[in-house]
This record gives structure tokens, sequence and C-alpha cells, in this order.
């Protein structure tokens, strides 16, 4: 059994976070497919967490090929903040942790991670433009040599996304291709359920002067229904090397397919490098792509992050 890790982050933004809204932020297409299940263990935060943002993946853990223990009690906390002030002024804070308990074949992992920012030119008060909480909890079965089954379930609240709250569920198969100790390649094939209860200041139709406009019978218009429901088929591919005891490497890709509008799909691509400096002190950089074919109007196909971040593990 491993030991119980606890780490504290200490975030170095390189992307604006907190001085505006990224475009992956606004309030999606209700048939849009779900924004996915990747980036779960993130090395690195620019003043946020993402539980679907970069680094390391909420995919099938490895079934090493060598006969030993594979069980293990994992439990990492992280914490990081961002303060900019001058003539552009940003405030952000950020919280995750992770848990993982591994036994004989069966595994559970849970997740949770927030995220609250603000910004302001010089002279003007500071206004909120992030605010969200999410989880996850996911169970691995290793049922064959090469091959695992995994049910997850993720919950999401996001101001600016416009949800209220998100609940995707996502059953798959993985097959791992290459299931070395330190040396990975997997892919995995999958469904995704997802659910939103959306904000009502996120559906209600505005004017140019942000007022909401109404009807004949004076009643709101709305842009979009209260409640969506998603149905989605998911392929992913990931690969991880640990180079050295020193250098580690990560990256995976992955395909969401709309079942109710064929045109629509998304690709995520999460890439995270991470190297021991000295002792306990090590050095994380990621970098994270977001592509969706139609989006909402004046909302930019792309969206790609990339950070830095530094790490102390105490024991």
């Amino acid at each position: 059994m491993r030991p119980v890790a606890l780490s504290l982050s200490l975030a170095l933004a390189l992307s604006s976070l907190v001085l505006g809204l990224p475009a992956s932020a606004a309030a999606e297409e209700p048939t849009a497919v779900p924004t996915g299940t990747t980036g779960v263990q993130a090395p690195a935060t620019s003043g946020k967490t993402e539980i679907e943002g970069q680094g390391k993946f909420g995919a099938a853990a490895a079934e090493p090929e060598e006969e030993e223990s594979t069980d293990a009690t994992e439990l990492s906390i992280a914490a990081g903040g961002l303060l900019s002030t001058g003539n552009a002024r940003a405030a952000a804070v950020t919280a995750a942790g992770n848990f993982r308990l591994r036994r004989d074949i069966h595994q559970f992992m849970a997740i949770f991670a927030g995220n609250y920012g603000a910004g302001a030119p010089a002279g003007s008060g500071y206004e909120v433009n992030v605010a969200n909480l999410q989880g996850r909890m996911r169970y691995d079965v290793f049922f064959a040599k090469r091959w695992s089954a995994f049910l997850m379930l993720t919950g999401r609240n996001d101001r600016f996304q416009g949800l209220d709250f998100r609940v995707n569920i996502d059953p798959g198969v993985a097959f791992h291709i290459l299931n070395k100790k330190n040396h990975r390649l997997w892919v995995e094939a999958g469904y995704d359920f997802q659910y939103d209860l959306r904000r009502w200041d996120a559906i209600i139709e505005k004017d140019e002067m942000g007022a909401p406009v109404l009807d004949m019978d004076g009643k709101y218009i709305l842009t979009s229904p209260k409640t969506q429901t998603v149905h989605a088929a998911r392929l992913f591919a990931g690969y991880s090397n640990h180079i050295s005891e020193k250098v580690t490497f990560d990256t995976g890709v992955e395909y969401l397919q709309s079942l109710l509008d064929g045109k629509t799909f998304r690709i995520n691509w999460d890439n995270a490098l991470t190297t021991q400096l000295v002792n306990r002190f090590s050095l994380a950089a990621t970098f994270t792509l977001r592509y969706e074919n139609h989006p909402l109007p004046n909302v930019r196909k792309l969206d790609t992050i990339t950070a830095m971040n530094l790490v102390y593990r105490f024991f």
C-alpha cells in the first residue's frame, strides 16, 4: 500500500484567465457534444483547476504485466492563487483534491475542483469572471489481462457556462496495447449521457442594452430550453511514458460525436511534461487544445491553454 501523499501547488499562469472570459466558457449549444472526460489529474494550473482541462487523464488505469501488487491508496490536495495589480488587476483562487483506491482488480477514484476569479481594469471595480465547482467519481474493473471496463459520474456547476448543474454518465471499455509499468498505450470507447439544468440568466434573450426581451404576452423569450439531454459516442487514445525517474510525459486525444446531430463533434487534446528539479521540487508544463466544429455564434472553434506549475511534495 502506498503512503497517503499531500501536495501544495503554486500557480504560475501563462494564460490571462481572470482578465477575460475564454471562448470555451460561453454557454454551449443545446445539441453540442459534452465537454469530455480528459484532463482529470492536472499537474499544472493557470489560476484555475479543471477536471476537463490540462494534464493527465480520467482514463482507465493500466493493469501491470509484472506479477506485483496493484493495491494502492493515494490522496493529494492542491491549492493555488493568482494576484495581479497595476493597470490590469486580477485575482483568482483554486483548489482540488484527488483520491484513488486500488484493491486487486477493482479501482475507485474521486476528484473535486473549485475555481473563483475576478478581474478589473485600473480605476474600476472587480467583476467575477470565473466561478465553478466540479466533481467526479469513477469505478474500474480489470476483467482480463489487457481489458478493463469503467463507469464514471461527473457533476459541474458553472456560472459562466450558464449551468446550474450538469451531470455526465459515462460507461466504457479500455484496451491496453502497451502495458508496462512505466510505458503505456491504450484506447477507450464508450457512451456519454449528459443532462443540463441551465441558469435562467443564460437562456433569457436580451437586447443590445442587456435587458430581457418579452413576447406579446409579457413573458420572457428563451433562447434554449431550461433542461437539455445530450447523447454522444466517445473514442479516446492515451500514451504515458515515464522516461526516467525524474521525467514523465503524458498525452491523450479524445473524439466526441453527437448522436443527436451528425454534423457536430468535438476534439480534446491534452499534453503534460513533468520533470523533477531537486529532491521534492518538480516543474510541470501542460498544453491543452479544445476544438468544436459547430460552436455558438461569435464563439471561436479553437481554444488552447498553456500553463506551468511548481510543485513541492511533503511526503
